[in-house]
């Protein structure tokens, strides 16, 4: 038997768009001929179909989340707030008044575990503030250093500014589940559907053909011919393959 195989092609180093067209394009030359090409195989064409149209739909919208950038600049605000006390405390430790130096040691000595909080991932971060910020506030003693070095409104400031980015945090991630999932993260599932898509039409091309089954084939490995040039040339100029990812 004169074994059909179609031509290699790299279907996960293809760019989002790329692999849309391609999936596009392979059910434009397969839908016309369903009813003929067998159960199997049009089975895996419906489901390349709905996940090409999944992914195609979440391509059309922002890539990024408009919150996002606000996110960003809230946490870089609270930031430099803890900062901004945590050299005020640092200062006064080193300074000539006694009841100053005193009031920084036991602030000093209350911060130490949140010191570096500000390296930790946004969200963490978020609920280690709360955290330490409930816990100065009902200490009464602490409080009262505060007010000697001066630092009490910025701790309020801090927290006022924690509750903000906490708020918009929610909000973001409450517009992202209701606009579903990113064009990204279909990307894999897309793929795979096409994979399987060829698969079944590869076999049912060797173990029943029919003049469809070849035509349609034929136009299928061409159209791999065609991305697989098309992706050997964006490897070339791009050292790994595309696979962006979101984070925060």
């Amino acid at each position: 038997m004169d074994e059909k195989l179609f031509s290699t092609l790299y279907v996960a180093r293809l760019k989002i768009n790329d692999l849309f067209s391609l999936n596009k394009s392979t059910i434009e030359y397969a839908n016309p001929v369903k009813e003929s090409i067998g159960a199997i195989p049009a089975a895996t064409l419906t489901q390349l179909i709905n996940d090409n149209e999944a992914m195609g739909v979440q391509m059309n919208k922002p890539a990024k989340n408009m919150l996002t950038q606000q996110l960003v600049d809230l946490d870089q605000d609270r930031d430099d707030r803890f900062a901004e006390i945590k050299r005020n405390i640092t200062t006064n430790i080193k300074g000539r008044d006694e009841a100053k130096k005193t009031a920084a040691r036991n602030l000093k000595g209350f911060f130490e575990p949140y010191w570096d909080v500000d390296k930790k991932a946004m969200n963490t971060e978020t609920g280690v503030f709360a955290e330490m910020l409930g816990k100065y506030n009902a200490n009464e003693a602490l409080k009262a250093d505060a007010a000697t070095i001066g630092i009490a409104d910025m701790l309020t400031g801090l927290e006022t500014a924690n509750t903000e980015f906490d708020t918009l945090y929610k909000t973001r991630n409450s517009d992202e589940a209701q606009n579903g999932p990113s064009a990204t993260s279909l990307k894999t599932t897309a793929a795979k559907s096409y994979e399987q898509f060829c698969t079944a039409i590869e076999q049912a091309v060797n173990f029943a053909p029919t003049d469809v089954l070849t035509t349609l084939f034929g136009q299928m490995d061409e159209l791999r011919k065609t991305y697989a040039a098309l992706n050997g040339r964006k490897s070339q100029e791009e050292e790994a393959p595309e696979e962006a990812t979101e984070t925060e």
